[in-house]
This record gives C-alpha cells, sequence and structure tokens, in this order.
C-alpha cells in the first residue's frame, strides 16, 4: 500500500513547459506567412 502511494506522488510532480512565443528572431516573412495561414483559417470556417 505504501508503494502506490509513493508512486502517486512520483507522477504529480511535473514542471510546467514554458513556451517562448517571441517571434522577434524569425524572419518577416515568416510572421506574414502566419499571419496569411490565420486569415485564410477564418475565412475556411466562415
Amino acid at each position: 500500500m505504501n508503494d502506490k502511494n509513493m508512486n502517486v506522488d512520483e507522477n504529480n510532480s511535473f514542471e510546467p513547459t514554458i513556451f517562448d512565443y517571441d517571434t522577434s528572431d524569425l524572419p518577416r516573412d515568416f510572421d506574414i506567412r502566419i499571419e496569411v495561414a490565420e486569415q485564410r483559417e477564418v475565412l475556411d470556417l466562415s
């Protein structure tokens, strides 16, 4: 019984992933392509 409780504690201990959304180091044309893809997705859904 103690082993089972210890495994549960180990599974619940994790570090959240931190995402960096900064696109300043990407080329400008890459950013434009993302915007166009998002606009197409919006138009396809409507």
